[in-house]
């Protein structure tokens, strides 16, 4: 009963990735970013594969990311890479959780938490040097970080900074953003304080800028194969990760002249063969593809026509001998030599390629490799799972059928 449609996760090129990385850096740490559900790949599985790979730590964008990661089974340091709602507090204690310091205010409620709980909260304090989303002022950050580390409860085990423009072609502003975090960090030893391990670069900085490495690296893009430039290549062979994929739902002949889909936006010049595929936006394929996109069959390729739809898509499978329902679709990734890389369909669109891979619905299965064999799925993932369902209509055993009213004067 399943749908064919699903995203094919390579768990051995993660874990290529992550040495081929390791190698590129020498003896430096690796703090993987694995929030947004690992950029669309699935956070526990591949943080399981790059802990087996060597990944020091792991960062993340959310307390609930993080606490899945935990419940995971995942035990090395995970840390949040922005602020959180005060009420979260309770739960990065008591997961071991790094908490990330943006203000004086914050760290005293950590501090607060931490002392009414009996137990130290692991920090790290983001210095804004040129993001302007979240960080203390670089200005003042020297003196605020003196404070902090003066609080009680709080044990301050990193200081790290954002990039702005790191895949820019123009690295001025990176430089300076790099010259503005060391002169924090020059403030601080010369109050002689033990300074805590540092971290700025990110996947464009690690292959750009080995001047940026420092005690530690927080890549995210690169970890999954995936370059938003394609000149960042050059310094390091990856494995693309993830490969979309679907099969044929149905064929059929078609006159010229054919008005295709929704709006009738593209008309068949010759007698066509037009295949269906079972996937639309709603899985994460844009609805900009519309009559600009393309797809693999039979290791040809495909151009997709018409609008692409919520669930389904068209594509011209004409010049493709002996195509016929059931035949694989590779939407991105290889086939018989032939290849969609996500980048390029990325950059057709005007897009990054962590909005394709975050875009990827959770009706799409995700199919984990390692060692070359199928080792796991997830199943279809509902907005509204059962157990949410439950909690909406906690008296209703099936939603599905009206309560009938109570007779007049029954128990």
């Amino acid at each position: 009963m399943s749908r064919p449609t699903f995203a094919r996760i390579d768990l051995d090129a993660v874990m290529h990735n992550v040495r081929a990385l390791k190698r590129l850096i020498g003896g430096r740490k690796v703090c993987a970013s694995v929030k947004a559900d690992a950029y669309g790949h699935g956070a526990c599985a591949v943080a399981r594969a790059m802990s087996i790979a060597g990944v020091d730590m792991f960062a993340v964008a959310m307390t609930e990311e993080a606490v899945e990661l935990r419940e995971a089974g995942i035990r090395r340091p995970i840390l949040l890479l922005t602020t959180v709602p005060e009420e979260d507090m309770a739960d990065i204690l008591r997961h071991g959780i790094t908490a990330c310091i943006t203000d004086e205010a914050f760290a005293q409620m950590l501090s607060q938490e931490a002392l009414q709980q009996g137990r130290p909260a692991e920090a790290h304090v983001n210095v804004d040097t040129g993001m302007a989303r979240v960080g203390i002022p670089h200005e003042g950050a020297a003196e605020a970080i003196l404070r902090i580390r003066e609080l009680p409860g709080i044990v301050l085990t990193g200081i790290f900074t954002h990039f702005a423009c790191s895949d820019s072609e123009d690295l001025s502003v990176s430089r300076q953003q790099m010259a503005l975090f060391r002169e924090v960090i020059g403030s601080l030893k010369a109050s002689g304080v033990p300074v805590p391990m540092l971290h700025i670069a990110n996947s464009a900085a690690t292959l750009r800028m080995p001047e940026a490495y420092l005690d530690c690296v927080r890549p995210g893009l690169i970890l999954y194969g995936l370059y938003s430039r394609r000149m960042l290549g050059a310094r390091i062979a990856l494995k693309a990760v993830m490969s979309l994929q679907t099969h044929i739902s149905f064929c059929k002949r078609v006159p010229a002249g054919t008005k295709l889909g929704y709006g009738h936006t593209f008309t068949t010049w010759r007698d066509s063969v037009i295949a269906t595929l079972p996937i639309g936006y709603h899985d994460g394929y844009m609805r900009e593809y519309s009559n600009t996109g393309e797809v693999l069959i039979r290791g040809r390729h495909a151009r997709v026509v018409g609008r692409v739809c919520m669930d389904q898509t068209l594509a011209d499978a004409t010049d493709i001998p002996g195509v016929s329902p059931g035949d694989q679709v590779v939407i991105y990734g290889e086939q018989d030599g032939r290849r969609i890389r996500i980048e390029d369909m990325a950059s057709r669109l005007g897009r990054v390629p962590y909005e394709l891979t975050c875009a990827i619905g959770g009706r799409v299965r995700r199919r984990y490799v390692l060692n070359g064999e199928v080792v796991g799925e997830t199943p279809m993932r509902s907005l509204v799972p059962p157990a949410v369902l439950r909690q909406v209509f906690p008296s209703v055993a099936d939603a599905g059928t009206e309560a009938k009213p109570a007779r007049r004067g029954a128990a």
